[in-house]
């Protein structure tokens, strides 16, 4: 009796073990579609890789290498600290490589959490090929205003361009053009950041190129310090003051200063100086900032010097002009001897009204020109 109870209890410990063994391999599973690297692209420059999770994950770490004949040339961990339920994720790796030969590469990627792997894929690619069948990509600018690029086509085709700013490894910005014509002469493409960007900060611009309906693509990318940036656009001057249109052209927020500086005809005594506040600018916003002179200008001509001066007290730009005052009309302050001494206007109040009158004239003018 006691030998069967004692089989019995080995029976139950031994299925007891089994349905734990199969719970952990299920559940590891699981884990392992929580999380898809979906997509990933390389080039010897750099690499892009777009992981999507169907659950909330925390503390994961992106390991990617650079393989060259079974040999690492590089090799980026990226911490990504949390991913939402049914969100995608583009991490960027910019390689640092001693060599470019021309031959074939790989890129190994896995995803971990607490060292252990949800996945894993392998992604091959040729150095030394880069035109793609149908275009080429002739060069890219960015900058803080955005990125441009020239496409060149090889066939007449349709594209998909993808635009991407980088900080680190992470893309903050993204957008896609989808189905551009490319016919036979170089296309110009142009996509602005809409998002803020840090003054004097590092970043990347990104353009990736696609035919449609096919999963080559060809990439560049240009790197790039970010700083504020404003033009002056149109200038007003008389007498009285002086307003000039500033531009903003750059997604760092311009929140500098206008200065304008009235010297006489030959350039080098100060006659009138004012420095303005702008208000905050960025790309394409526009606006006037004005001046009034403390006294008004005398008969002459006048050097006027505007210049916009940056965030960092660097000067942005700067536009030089003439202000060619002509005689004014003399009002007399002669009282007609019949005329009563009580009933007379005090010459000083008929200067002051004119400078005042001139004025407000020259805000109106300013306004309505």
């Amino acid at each position: 009796m006691k030998g069967g109870i004692s089989k019995l209890v080995i029976f139950a410990l031994i299925i007891l073990f089994a349905t734990t063994v199969l719970a952990s391999a299920n559940t590891g599973n699981d884990a392992d579609t929580m999380i898809e690297i979906e997509e990933i692209y390389s080039s010897i420059d750099s690499c892009d890789i777009t992981l999507s999770s169907s659950s909330a994950l925390e503390n994961l770490i992106l390991e990617v290498q650079l393989v060259r004949e079974e040999r690492i040339i590089d090799i980026a961990t990226i911490p990504i600290d949390s991913i939402s339920v049914n969100s995608r994720v583009i991490k960027v790796v910019h390689w640092e490589t001693k060599t470019a030969e021309d031959g074939a590469y790989e890129v190994r990627a896995q995803v971990l959490n607490d060292k252990k792997e949800l996945n894993s894929t392998e992604y091959e690619f040729v150095h030394g090929r880069q035109v793609i069948p149908e275009v080429v990509i002739e060069g890219t600018i960015a900058n803080s205003e955005g990125v441009t690029a020239v496409i060149r086509p090889v066939d007449a085709s349709l594209v998909d361009i993808e635009y991407m700013l980088v900080d680190g490894f992470d893309v903050i910005y993204r957008a896609k053009d989808e189905k551009v014509s490319v016919h036979t002469t170089p296309l110009t493409v142009h996509k602005r950041w809409n998002t803020l960007l840090l003054n004097n900060k590092e970043y990347t611009g990104l353009v990736k190129v696609r035919p449609s309906n096919e999963k080559s693509a060809i990439v560049v990318t240009d790197s790039f310090t970010s700083m504020d940036d404003a033009k002056i656009t149109d200038v007003y001057k008389d007498e009285i003051g002086a307003s000039a249109t500033i531009a903003g052209n750059s997604q760092v927020p311009f929140d500098g200063y206008v200065q304008f500086t009235v010297y006489d005809e030959n350039g080098e005594n100060v006659v009138e100086s004012a420095i303005m506040r702008s208000p905050i600018l960025l790309t394409d916003d526009d606006e006037t900032v004005e001046t009034i002179w403390d006294n008004r200008l005398r008969e002459g001509k006048y050097k006027l010097v505007i210049e916009i001066i940056g965030n960092d007290g660097d000067g942005l730009d700067i536009q030089e002009t003439i202000i060619d005052v002509e005689e004014s009309v003399t009002i007399s302050n002669n009282i007609p001897e019949e005329a009563e001494e009580d009933n007379s206007i005090p010459s000083f109040l008929v200067t002051e009204a004119a400078f005042v009158l001139a004025t407000v004239a020259f805000v109106f003018r300013r306004r309505h020109a």
